[in-house]
């Protein structure tokens, strides 16, 4: 009987060692396919805040754009944001796409106390079916892409990054610091 379930145990063990191999394994098989289609900006269309539909390449068309993933809930993301909104003058250049899965009232709550709201190159988007997310594999906010005026990957961050290595990989310098 004690043969029976040593074997058992052991058979057990084996099982539960090969089930983590296996998953591990497409964790990183995600992870690789995820940074591929991460190269170019994706065509998903998404809703803006006005309820505008847009597609991403239409927004980021021929100019430097960073694409951020966050939350408003979020205090890493609010630090984030602050951080750009106190250096906006900088991303003259660019066109800053904010992307959010959260209810449309969140995030308008959070738009209409934040200092982005008045910027022409700021764009609050809704990633309302998560396509954003499942694209890039967000697995934590803030995400951060950057892209040049030719829409290929230039950067990406998971968490906070400083504003002058977002302004780097965008190729803006600077110069225009007030």
């Amino acid at each position: 009987m004690r043969k029976i379930i040593l074997s058992v145990l052991i058979l057990g063990l084996l099982a539960s060692a090969v089930w983590l191999v296996f998953s591990v394994q497409q964790k990183k098989d995600a992870t690789a396919e995820a940074e591929v289609r991460a190269e170019s900006i994706p065509a998903i269309r998404l809703t803006s805040l006005s309820g505008d539909t847009f597609s991403l390449p239409q927004l980021s068309s021929g100019i430097a754009t960073v694409l951020i993933y966050f939350n408003s809930t979020c205090e890493i993301c609010q630090m984030e944001l602050q951080s750009i909104g106190k250096r906006i003058l900088e991303f003259d250049d660019a066109q800053i796409l904010l992307v959010s899965s959260q209810e449309r009232s969140e995030i308008s709550e959070f738009y209409n106390n934040h200092s982005l709201k008045n910027s022409s190159n700021v764009f609050w988007l809704m990633d309302e079916d998560m396509e954003v997310a499942a694209h890039y594999g967000v697995r934590s906010v803030p995400a951060i892409f950057c892209y040049d005026s030719e829409g290929k990957l230039q950067g990406k961050f998971q968490g906070p990054v400083k504003v002058d290595l977002i302004l780097e990989k965008l190729g803006i310098s600077k110069t225009k610091t007030p």
